[in-house]
């Protein structure tokens, strides 16, 4: 008889996310939590790094626990800093296990990938955060016009040649963006399962029209579309409205998908 065990969760400092994730991050999974610009997905990468390095810090180690790939220029070691202080932990200690790797291409995007595979500094590391997960690929790739409904007034209408080849270069682009991602998604979760790790991605969104017909508003879409939930665990949709900002499961189905939460000195409440 086959046993089949609970997979394992990595706390993320917060009951309320806790509670929609089945218990945290779940390992040997991909995480992608997607939203609006301060809708807390940063800081949410940054307390999870926290909890993990506060759960290894009864036994000593010099590798790192945490790997931050860090595409935006987003890591703020002053942060967190201040969230391990304001919950009572050595914010020096923590941060000796975060390793946060600033990489300005999809290629070293790759290569930061492959070091983890390969380098045995990393066979501790129980949570790999990459933030913003697209930021190189749409700059990489960005001949690509995604404004939905937008006019190419640019093109000249009389010129059906000019015209074909553009959007046959944008097609071209369009395709091998996704390629490129969909390759890069597909090793983060491999990495995951081979290594008995989280991997969390943070993404960004875009706004669609909408159905204008019908009279609706905007709609928020994650930056290149559902690519990375062909490979993820839990996809998270982070919004803000005022003060308040909700944080809901989109992939899988569970019963428990839609929390409020707030943001503190000490990070994600409650």
């Amino acid at each position: 008889m086959i046993e089949v065990k609970p997979a394992e969760r990595i706390d993320t400092g917060s009951s309320a996310l806790n509670s929609i994730l089945g218990g945290g991050l779940s390992k040997c999974a991909l995480t992608d939590v997607f939203g609006a610009a301060a809708t807390g997905k940063t800081q949410f990468a940054f307390q999870s790094a926290v909890m993990v390095a506060v759960h290894a810090m009864n036994f000593e180690t010099r590798k790192p626990l945490v790997v931050f790939v860090d595409c935006a220029g987003s890591f703020r070691p002053e942060r967190v800093a201040e969230i391990a202080e304001t919950r009572g932990f050595r914010s020096k200690a923590i941060l000796d296990l975060i390793l946060s790797i600033y990489v300005r291409s999809v290629a070293e995007q790759h290569e930061a990938t492959e070091r983890i595979f390969v380098n045995e500094a990393f066979d501790r590391c129980e949570l790999v955060i990459v933030d913003d997960v697209t930021t190189n690929f749409t700059a990489e790739y960005s001949s690509i016009d995604e404004d939905i409904g937008k006019e190419h007034n640019e093109l000249d209408a009389n010129n059906d040649n000019k015209k074909k080849k553009g959007e046959n270069e944008k097609e071209e682009v369009y395709i091998t963006r996704h390629f490129q991602l969909a390759t890069y998604a597909r090793r983060l979760a491999y990495l995951a399962l081979s290594k008995n790790l989280s991997v969390l991605f943070t993404n960004s969104v875009r706004s669609g029209l909408g159905n204008l017909n019908a009279g609706s508003r905007g709609v928020e879409r994650e930056t290149t579309g559902e690519i990375i939930s062909q490979f993820g665990l839990f996809r998270v949709h982070f919004t803000k409205q005022g003060d308040t900002r909700t944080a809901e499961v989109i992939q899988p189905y569970v019963l428990n998908k839609r929390t409020n939460f707030r943001i503190e000195s000490r990070g994600i409440m409650p």
